[in-house]
């Protein structure tokens, strides 16, 4: 699976190398020390600004300065002395850096008053000497991927500049210390020395030589490659057993080289660094979804054949209740592709809640009833906008359209519900037209409709005209009232009504509570109530909402003068 992906991000890789990664690579909370051969300092402090989205602009020098010219350098630093994690230590947990051209700790770690956070200052000069010649590591596996390096380790001046950093940390860790305190950090003190950034790679190898697979017990050498476990996307080691293969004699499940594990750590690193809202960071060809509160996995993917870019035949997405934004009309437009149509769904239907929500948990974001119809929905959502099958789509715009225009509606979303409603009767008339089914034509039934109202008509209306009329008349209604603020409660026993025979009860008993309000003369509603009363068929709610609701949210014929 992720060999599938990697073909993808390789292609890039091998355009622009690290940079891929470092272009969106976030420093972390901090103060940041770069020091040159003359042991001349630089501070830095960089703290991360919700507000600020070009994150390099939040690097300041110890006079509040921007300092972006730094930043790229700060990260190339940062990025090559970085541990793979906590269990991936070099030699103690409370120092993250894995070269000697760095060194990392924790502000907590000198002056927390929980001993066991506390750092052992001992450990700063073994972390250092361990870097002369690793002989910390003594498994045979360790031994024998150091014996690539043992000319690395015989540089008597590598030596030297070791013990010098070692020396120079213990004289002004204590002064770095202060510095922070002084300047409110209270994450990270992160020391660099100056040097070319070739070596702190090559620094680095050495760590991602030993550290790179899950556990260097399971590698080996083949064809003069060297194979390990993958660390990524696998949770195999002592306390978690269960993938190992007991009936041979490498228990390890898979097996990858070495090239490829570094691989796969450089694609889940530029992963974790793509900015939230960039949801195809490779274009058309990759679609990633991320949460950023655990370590990256992949838990889903899949090969497309094909691809949808622009439709054949444009949805034509029109407005239908006659709704206005910013006091003018919204005007009719076309849907032409994939992508503009993805963006108006998660807009328009979902309120901005798909694009966000097409994995993880909901619950604890929105109200249950939304939460619910995202869980009901997304799937199809997903194959249709990412996977490009359209087969569940129309199903789930059919069956559950208008419940996000009620979700609109019960919070008080008023132009939400209005616009909502003009993208499925749009969906649902492209999907009949298609199938050469007969289309509601609201614009015909509202001009019978006053035509019916004006001349004091009484025929007997059909189901769709009966519902749309209750809607406008429940609309008209609930106008008369006095209250400030008119909320989606009112309408609710409307909603609730079971059937054609409660549905007109319900506006009977409102009819009498506002009918002080309502003049003899209004010729046009008085004939509206006794056509609504006359109706004697018993029809359910439920299979006529889309008639209901286009009357309480469509322009409202009570209100329309006789000439118009």
């Amino acid at each position: 699976m992720i060999y599938d992906i990697l073909e993808v991000f390789k292609k890039l890789y091998d355009e622009s190398k690290d940079k891929i990664i470092l272009d969106n690579y976030l420093l972390k909370d901090g103060l940041y020390v770069i020091v040159d051969d003359n042991n001349q300092e630089e501070f830095f402090i960089y703290k991360a600004d919700k507000k600020i989205a070009d994150k390099d602009l939040c690097l300041l020098d110890l006079n509040k300065n921007r300092r972006r010219d730094r930043y790229f350098d700060l990260t190339q630093k940062d990025y090559y002395s970085e541990w793979l994690n906590a269990n991936k230590m070099f030699f103690d947990k409370k120092i993250h850096s894995i070269n000697y051209f760095s060194f990392f700790v924790k502000v907590e770690s000198f002056i927390s008053k929980d001993e066991k956070k506390l750092i052992d200052r001992n450990n700063i000069q073994k972390h250092f000497e361990g870097f002369i010649d690793f002989s910390k590591y003594t498994k045979p596996e360790e031994k024998k991927v150091l014996k690539e390096f043992k000319d690395t380790f015989e540089d008597e001046n590598r030596k030297q500049n070791i013990l010098k950093h070692l020396n120079f940390i213990e004289k002004n860790i204590d002064r770095y210390i202060e510095i922070a305190q002084e300047n409110d950090v209270k994450n990270y003190i992160k020391v660099f020395f100056e040097t070319d950034i070739e070596k702190y790679q090559k620094e680095s190898e050495i760590y991602y030589s030993l550290k790179i697979f899950n556990d260097i017990k399971y590698s080996l050498d083949n064809g003069g490659f060297t194979f390990g476990l993958s660390d990524s996307n696998m949770g195999l080691n002592s306390k978690k057993p269960f993938l190992e293969h007991k009936s041979r004699k490498k228990e390890a499940p898979f097996l990858i080289k070495k090239d490829e594990a570094i691989m796969t750590k450089k694609f889940f690193d530029w992963l974790k660094y793509q900015k939230y809202q960039n949801k195809k960071p490779l274009g058309e060809e990759f679609f990633i979804n991320r949460d950023f509160k655990e370590k990256s996995l992949i838990t889903e993917y899949d090969y497309i054949p094909s691809k949808i870019d622009r439709f054949d035949d444009s949805i034509y997405y029109k407005n239908y209740v006659n709704a206005f934004e910013n006091k003018n009309i919204i005007e009719n437009d076309t849907i032409d592709s994939l992508g503009q149509l993805e963006i108006m769904v998660d807009e328009i239907i979902f309120n901005h809640q798909l694009m966000n929500n097409y994995y993880g948990e909901v619950y604890n974001k929105l109200n249950k009833s939304f939460a619910n119809l995202i869980y009901l929905t997304r799937e199809a959502m997903i194959n249709y906008f990412k996977k490009y099958d359209d087969r569940a789509f129309k199903t789930i715009i059919f069956k559950y359209g208008l419940d996000f225009v009620l979700e609109h509606i019960r919070h008080n979303r008023e132009l939400g519900a209005k616009k909502c409603m003009n993208l499925y009767l749009s969906l649902k008339n492209y999907y009949l037209k298609k199938e050469e089914k007969e289309i509601m034509d609201i614009k015909a039934m509202q001009k019978t409709i006053i035509e019916k109202l004006e001349t004091s008509d009484y025929q007997e209306l059909n189901s769709e005209e009966f519902f749309y009329l209750c809607g406008q008349v429940v609309k008209y209604l609930l106008s008369q009232s006095e209250k400030e603020k008119k909320t989606a409660d009112m309408l609710e026993p409307f909603l609730r009504a079971n059937n054609s025979k409660k549905l007109k009860q319900d506006i009977e008993l409102t009819f009498f509570k506002y009918k002080h309000k309502i003049s003899l003369n209004h010729v046009k509603f008085n004939n509206a109530m006794s056509i609504i009363m006359a109706y004697e068929n018993i029809e359910k709610l439920s299979q006529n909402m889309d008639s209901f609701l286009v009357g309480v949210l469509s322009q409202n014929i009570f209100y329309i003068k006789n000439e118009e």
